[in-house]
């Protein structure tokens, strides 16, 4: 029987594999996918993010000043496994290498901190606020939002759904998921 405790984060899933978009100083572009991301204020928008200490992504946002998150749907689940190279072992050498072999769909002019996936569910770019390290494997990245795209395909101009969206979620490792749909309940 495995200790239950080293495995406690999977019960935080499903959770919906963002794809996250940098840009180094050398001007080269990279996107992985992080499940671990949430919002952390409303007024003003921060998002929070956990991002592996040796992956070459959390070096980039140590000198960087912001990052693009996407939401990609599930029917990009191939690509975005293919971008998380490190970790599913696909064998890219270089971030345009696996970019490009992740067939998905990037702005490369819209931000100035990374690419954007351009038929996903929406995107946001943030700045970079706040980076914090508790002693753990992965380090924190606190971001403003600064612009935001709503998928007119999927959401309203204030982000409200009005079409099933289908988010690609992580389970644990290589097992994904997402929703089944959408049900609207009355305010009380």
């Amino acid at each position: 029987m495995i200790d239950s405790i080293v495995k406690a984060h999977r019960l935080l899933a499903p959770r919906i594999a963002y794809l996250i978009g940098t840009r180094d100083h050398g001007g080269m572009d990279n996107v992985i996918p992080v499940s671990n991301v949430t919002s952390v204020s409303t007024d003003p928008q921060h998002v929070l993010l956990a991002v592996y200490k040796q992956w070459r992504t959390y070096e980039t946002l140590l000198n960087s000043e912001g990052f693009t998150l996407s939401v990609p749907l599930i029917n990009h689940l191939q690509g975005a496994w293919k971008l998380g190279a490190k970790y599913s072992r696909y064998p890219a050498t270089s971030p345009p290498e696996k970019l490009a072999a992740s067939g998905l769909s990037f702005d490369y002019n819209e931000s100035p901190y990374g690419p954007v996936l351009v038929d996903g569910v929406g995107w946001m770019e943030c700045r970079i606020i706040e980076l914090a390290d508790f002693d753990g494997d992965h380090g924190l990245i606190i971001g403003r939002a600064k612009r935001v795209w709503f998928n007119p395909e999927y959401l309203g101009p204030d982000g409200v759904p009005h079409a099933q969206t289908h988010p690609l979620m992580q389970v644990t490792g290589n097992c994904f998921t997402t929703t089944t749909q959408l049900q609207q309940v009355p305010y009380f």
